[in-house]
């Protein structure tokens, strides 16, 4: 797999994700994949197959499957793409 499908990959995570997301799905990359094509060159062009597959695999080298952490029901499509802990920004914090 080249590099630059891997920056892809990365790079949609980050602009598909909210400010307080612990979790991250397939379906949401795959959404900001779509929305914005002209910024995802190599994953855009890939059919809706290769896509996932591509997708799955960087995902699965980089972040843990959230199944393997405390998943209510298993999933192989969602990530945890950082703790609970790391998603409350230095505001949230109660002030003395």
């Amino acid at each position: 797999m080249s590099s630059m499908l891997q920056m892809e990959v990365i790079s949609a995570v980050f602009a598909a994700v909210r400010p307080d997301d612990t979790l991250i799905s397939r379906q949401r990359i795959e959404e900001e994949i779509q929305a914005r094509p002209e910024l995802y060159p190599q994953l855009s062009t890939r059919t809706r197959i290769g896509r996932r597959r591509i997708i799955s695999c960087v995902m699965n080298r980089t972040f843990t499957i959230w199944s393997k952490t405390q998943a209510v029901q298993p999933s192989s499509f969602v990530w945890q793409i950082r703790s609970k802990l790391d998603s409350h920004s230095v505001t949230d914090e109660v002030q003395p």
